[in-house]
């Protein structure tokens, strides 16, 4: 069992074993992804996507976006890390009502600032 608290909030939360194996699973393929797929073809060079992350991770939406909001916005107990991961939402351009998770590593940051925009597909 693991106490972690939300940055925003300061509520404390107690995860089990089968929410922290599913959180280290989803950060390990998000690792996996920007170490070893990014940039290694045309349709790899996008932010990662929930969808793609969904794939990645063989289970599902809301599974993953639990998973996700809690590596996002939470931290151990104790300690001053920052969170792993960050995501964004951004409306498409062609449906103001789609807005696509785009999520990043922070230690990908300085990456993801050269990321250009004008070439974005949604």
């Amino acid at each position: 069992m693991e106490k972690r608290i939300w940055i925003k909030s300061g509520i404390v939360e107690e995860l089990d074993e089968r929410q922290l194996r599913l959180m280290h699973l989803v950060l390990d393929r998000i690792r996996f992804y920007y170490r070893e797929l990014h940039g290694t073809r045309s349709s790899l060079r996008y932010p990662l996507s929930l969808s793609r992350l969904m794939k990645l991770c063989n289970r599902s939406g809301s599974s993953i976006t639990m998973a996700l909001r809690y590596l996002a916005n939470t931290i151990r107990l104790g300690s001053d890390d920052q969170p792993p991961i960050y995501y964004d939402r951004v409306s498409s351009t062609r449906n103001a009502s789609h807005r696509p998770y785009r999520i990043f590593l922070r230690s990908h940051s300085a990456h993801n600032n050269e990321i250009d925009r004008s070439n974005r597909k949604y």
